[in-house]
């Protein structure tokens, strides 16, 4: 999935805040803005895309560094914004709650979940198999588990 800069328009106030100029960029870079989760993460992935290579490495760092529960619930949001969904199960979604918020998640692009697949465990190739929909609507998922040896034959066939 393509990575693209939010629009502003479609972020809080408080999230536009610590997009605007000077020190609360930094501050929001390396997660020291006080944001509800949404808004933060929604910050730091703006940031990762910020054309400052310095600010948007911390900004990698600090959402790679977020705790489990943090993004398993913010992540699960069907209203969050796929590109989000897609940045974060990039940076995090090794840990295994936050793969079943993402994998669970409607609204997580379905490139997404296949990218998932590729390196999931047994378990989370089962979890994804449970979406029937998903796996018709984008056979990629289906290649990418068959693909994957930790993959049971008996889920992928």
């Amino acid at each position: 999935m393509n990575h693209t800069p939010l629009e502003m328009a479609q972020l809080s106030t408080a999230a536009q805040r610590a997009l605007g100029p000077g020190p609360a960029r930094v501050m929001a870079a390396r997660g020291m803005m006080p944001l509800p989760p949404g808004d933060q993460i929604a910050v730091l992935y703006q940031l990762s895309l910020d054309a400052d290579t310095m600010l948007a490495q911390s900004a990698r760092v600090t959402a790679a560094g977020l705790p489990d529960k943090l993004l398993s619930g913010t992540l699960a949001d069907p209203t969050l914004d796929p590109r989000i969904v897609d940045y974060f199960a990039q940076v995090a979604g090794a840990k295994p709650s936050v793969f079943q918020a993402i994998a669970l998640n409607p609204s997580t692009h379905d490139s997404t979940i296949a990218t998932l697949a590729e390196r999931a465990s047994a378990p989370q190739i089962d979890l994804i198999a449970q979406n029937e929909q998903r796996l018709l609507r984008h056979p990629e998922i289906i290649a990418a588990m068959y693909m994957n040896r930790h993959a049971r034959m008996s889920t992928v066939d």
